[in-house]
C-alpha cells in the first residue's frame, strides 16, 4: 500500500482533481456512457469546472501520495435531486479515486474523513456501478428505494443512505 495524506483542497488542486475526476469517470463509465458525452466531458471541461468550484471557495479533501492527488471526496448540505427530497441532512457529492488506487484504503480514508462512520448522510450512485455500491454498503450505506435516472447520461441513479 502507497503512503498517502488527506487534506483540504485549495484553489491550486484543480488540475489534480480534475486529473482524477476524468480519469476515473472514464475507466469505470466509459462503457456505459456514449461516445456523444466524452465529446463534451474532457479533461479540459473537467479542469475548467473544479478551477470555477475552488476559486468560489468551496472545499474537498484530497488524498495525495508525495505531490500527486489521488483521490478526492467533497460533501455538501443535501438539497433536492432530480425530483427528489433529501433523506439526510448531509450529501457525499462526489467521492473519486484514481483507478490505479482502487484497494489502497485511499476511497477508505476519504469517505470516513468526510464522514465519520455514524454521520447520517446519502449518497447518489449508478445502479450499474456495483464497485461503489458494495464500497459503500461496507460503510454502512444501503438503497432507501428512491432511484431517478440522470438526463444527462440516461442511466439510473440509486439513493444509499445511513
Amino acid at each position: 500500500m502507497s503512503d498517502f495524506h488527506i487534506r483540504a483542497s485549495t484553489p491550486d488542486d484543480a488540475v489534480g482533481i480534475a486529473a482524477v475526476h476524468w480519469t476515473t469517470r472514464r475507466a469505470v463509465f466509459g462503457e456505459l456512457l456514449s461516445a456523444e458525452h466524452w465529446e463534451t466531458e474532457t479533461l479540459g471541461t473537467r479542469t475548467e469546472g473544479w478551477m470555477r468550484i475552488l476559486a468560489a471557495g468551496n472545499k474537498a479533501l484530497v488524498a495525495e501520495v508525495g505531490d500527486k492527488i489521488v483521490g478526492f471526496a467533497m460533501k455538501n448540505p443535501s438539497g433536492p435531486h432530480l425530483g427528489h427530497a433529501p433523506a439526510r441532512p448531509v450529501e457525499l457529492h462526489e467521492l473519486y479515486v484514481d483507478p490505479t488506487f482502487h484497494g489502497t484504503n485511499v476511497g477508505h480514508a476519504l469517505l470516513e474523513n468526510a464522514l465519520p462512520p455514524g454521520t447520517a448522510a446519502q449518497i447518489w450512485t449508478y445502479a450499474s456501478n456495483p464497485r461503489a455500491r458494495k464500497f459503500f454498503q461496507r460503510a454502512g450505506f444501503l438503497p432507501d428505494g428512491v432511484t431517478a435516472t440522470d438526463p444527462d447520461t440516461n442511466i439510473l441513479e440509486v439513493r444509499l443512505v445511513r
